[in-house]
């Protein structure tokens, strides 16, 4: 059986007691890579973890948080950002621990970050960005209602490639019809 959304995950706010935590499901270059593109340098150090704090001071401009089970484990980070109330917000760097992947955990955090922006921040939809080659991804993001809106290719430089990134979106409708249907898997419902 599995636990409704709401009981699985709590978003905690993101702070430095955190830091060496998600350092740790960072080891290798192109797990930041593919978690953040070109956001952090790799390695993660705690200097960039502090400015990212900092920049989170900024009205309107990031929330970061810390998933946590409802045993209070940590399982994931994410972050919602460029928070515009009643206009849109964008759901950015996005990760499951390794150790939990592929449990919901990354589904409910997204739903936990989706019911954020739409009940507190009331913004009409939720855009997000995310690599073309991350499928999982993808289809958590379109499983949870987000629709593909395009495609931007090489988008990002990285090293000596690039990242392709899709380009996905959640309007406010879309998300209160899913809400609203039999055996709806939203936050809520």
């Amino acid at each position: 059986m599995t636990i409704p959304s709401q009981t699985r995950i709590k978003l905690v706010p993101f702070g430095r007691e955190d830091f060496n935590r998600l350092i740790s499901w960072l080891p290798k270059e192109d797990d930041l890579i593919a978690w953040c593109a070109a956001f952090f340098n790799y390695p993660l150090t705690h200097s960039q973890l502090e400015r990212y704090l900092e920049s989170a001071k900024v009205p309107n401009a990031r929330l970061v948080f810390t998933a946590c089970s409802i045993e209070g484990e940590p399982v994931g980070h994410i972050e919602i950002s460029q928070i515009w109330p009643h206009l849109s917000s964008r759901l950015s760097r996005v990760l499951v621990a390794p150790d939990k992947r592929h449990r919901g955990f990354g589904s409910d955090a997204v739903r936990e970050a989706v019911y954020l922006s739409f009940e507190q921040h009331q913004v009409d939809r939720i855009d997000l960005g995310v690599s073309a080659a991350n499928v999982v991804a993808v289809a958590c993001y379109s499983k949870l209602g987000f629709a593909q809106v395009g495609r931007w290719q090489n988008a990002i430089s990285v090293g000596s490639g690039s990242i392709d990134v899709v380009w996905m979106t959640l309007t406010r409708e879309r998300w209160k019809y899913l809400k609203s249907r039999p055996y709806a898997d939203y936050r809520g419902t």
